[in-house]
């Protein structure tokens, strides 16, 4: 089964990123101020956080349904009017948010003893998708248009829809019963750790959104070589989740969670402090390289202390509206100040309120041993 979640969760994060590669062309096509691309993200991430909360009971029969559905949306995006851009942004979102949701559902509860590991090795392949994401859009706005993107979209969903439903099969869980999880302590929990998740995905989201369009308008480049920039961000990604995954049977989740958060920190204001190219293109690879261990590393953490696995669709659902809200903000803030590098700040300011939330988190602190 995990031979099949691994190029399906590459699918989702291909879907996931693919609209940030992309935003330069969809402003262009359907006239959009950058208050007005900003609202497009809300809507696409509201729709990704509603897919998160329709996550429950059989994961793999909302896999392969999400995945289904994928496949329609994406075959019926490029023939949508401007009137619809938003509503169908949203019903876009669903159907990337379902999937995407179920995969990390379904392995916190069927792959219980290694959830750690198993996590950070999915979400490498998700990064690998969003990686990738930029580069496909480059190649298909050189050739042809951003409708191609979608189309293309469209047959791989379709595809993954039918080796998940031949492939994937879920069982049932027990819920926990134990002081920390129940009662006013597990909505507590659940609330600490949404509130953290919230914060993550939607400064993660926001970056990876206004990447491309930050490069076009500092270097003057072209729109397919902005698009491809946005690779740089998400090849971060890639190869620090797979080194963390690594760093995990060695060290601490806690220490790499906050080293991961300072770098970030570090990272983010140089983003928004950057004017040369090269100055610029290390602070999107440092970037995604610190935010690329956070999701993982506290989702098993949650996993671990939480009465059921379901739980985390709650989580998981604010961390959607976080990915929704922030890009906005930043298109906002963008908007009204005339510089996007105003709106940018948003990230390191979301960083700061992680940063002081960690002793809430309580990620554990034990180096696991080695096998």
């Amino acid at each position: 089964m995990l031979a099949v979640l691994h190029p399906v969760f590459a699918l989702t994060g291909i879907a996931d990123a693919i609209t940030g590669p992309l935003l330069p062309s969809l402003a262009r096509a359907f006239q959009l101020s950058d208050s007005q691309s900003g609202l497009l993200f809300f809507w696409i991430f509201a729709g990704m956080a509603t897919g998160a909360l329709l996550c429950r009971g059989n994961y793999a029969r909302i896999l392969g349904g999400g995945l289904f559905a994928l496949s329609v949306s994406c075959f019926c995006f490029p023939w949508i009017s401007r009137a619809m851009l938003f509503p169908f942004g949203f019903f876009f979102g669903i159907t990337v948010g379902a999937p995407m949701t179920a995969v990390s559902l379904f392995a916190g509860r069927n792959y219980a003893s290694r959830r750690a590991p198993v996590l950070t090795m999915l979400n490498f392949a998700w990064s690998g998708g969003a990686m990738l994401a930029p580069l496909i859009a480059a190649h298909l706005l050189a050739v042809s248009s951003w409708r191609a993107v979608f189309q293309a979209l469209a047959c791989a969903a379709a595809l993954a829809a039918i080796a998940a439903s031949l492939t994937i099969r879920d069982h049932a869980e027990a819920a926990r019963a134990t002081p920390e999880t129940a009662g006013l302590h597990n909505l507590r929990l659940v609330a600490v750790f949404a509130l953290f998740f919230f914060l993550e995905v939607g400064m993660e989201t926001m970056f990876g959104a206004w990447i491309s369009t930050l490069v076009l308008r500092t270097t003057r480049t072209s729109i397919a070589l902005a698009a491809a920039a946005a690779a740089i961000y998400w090849t971060g990604f890639l190869i620090s989740r797979g080194f963390s995954s690594l760093l995990l049977l060695r060290f601490s989740a806690g220490g790499l969670l906050r080293l991961s958060l300072f770098v970030a920190l570090a990272a983010s204001a140089l983003l928004v402090a950057s004017a040369s190219p090269v100055l610029l293109t290390a602070a999107i690879l440092l970037i995604g390289a610190a935010l690329a261990p956070i999701f993982p590393v506290t989702l098993a953490a949650f996993f671990d202390r939480a009465r059921h696995s379901s739980d985390s669709r709650f989580i998981l659902a604010l961390s959607g509206f976080g990915g929704s809200l922030f890009p906005w903000l930043a298109g906002w803030v963008s908007f009204h100040s005339g510089s996007l590098r105003s709106g940018l700040l948003v990230g390191p300011a979301t960083l700061l309120i992680m940063v002081a939330l960690l002793p809430f988190i309580a990620v554990p602190q034990a180096v696991p041993q080695a096998s």
